[in-house]
């Protein structure tokens, strides 16, 4: 089959719409496919979460001013342990308490 002319390029450009419109239209299902999962996930997760029964927060436990140095000690030891340098060549320079 030959086209001459101006029946070439109709058939090029339907062709080009035709292949442009099946991609969007694959798109735009994919979006909704996607968003209709993620609903049904949502809607599975909230079931299966179970009320958690309450309980009373455990105080925190005071820390002595005399272990303080030890505390930093041993945080020292283990940051240079990870990092695979000498506990001289870290300084801690805080100690907060975090709740």
């Amino acid at each position: 089959m030959s086209y001459e002319g101006g029946a070439a390029l109709s058939s090029t450009l339907i062709t080009f719409l035709l292949g442009l419109g099946i991609v969007f239209v694959g798109l735009i299902a994919l979006i909704v496919i996607i968003k209709i999962m993620g609903a049904i996930m949502r809607g599975v997760g909230k079931k299966k979460e179970a009320p958690a029964p309450e309980s009373k927060p455990e105080p925190a436990a005071a820390v002595p001013e005399g272990n303080l140095n030890e505390i930093k000690a041993a945080a020292a030891a283990a940051i240079a342990t990870v990092l695979g340098e000498s506990v001289s060549g870290i300084r801690i320079v805080s100690f907060k308490k975090v709740d």
